[in-house]
């Protein structure tokens, strides 16, 4: 993920969207509190794009290494 082109410094927020604005199609990416206050200021944006997020591992398929790590302990 990308950080936060206006208050990573302070926060250490992560970008949540990509903001274009300007006829040169400039991007600018935000957290969630920057894109709120950005829209409260009046910001002109020509589109907003929500980043897509990380895909977090699941662990609910990995139920059977308990069982397999027990018995091969058990056999060594």
């Amino acid at each position: 993920m990308s950080r936060c082109m206006l208050c990573y410094p302070f926060t250490g927020n992560m970008a949540d969207f990509a903001v274009t604005f300007d006829r040169d199609r400039k991007e600018l990416r935000v957290c969630r509190f920057c894109l709120e206050d950005l829209m409260l200021l009046g910001f002109n944006a020509t589109q907003t794009v929500r980043l897509a997020e990380p895909l977090k591992p699941r662990i609910a398929r990995f139920w059977f290494l308990g069982p397999v790590r027990n018995l091969l302990e058990v056999s060594c």
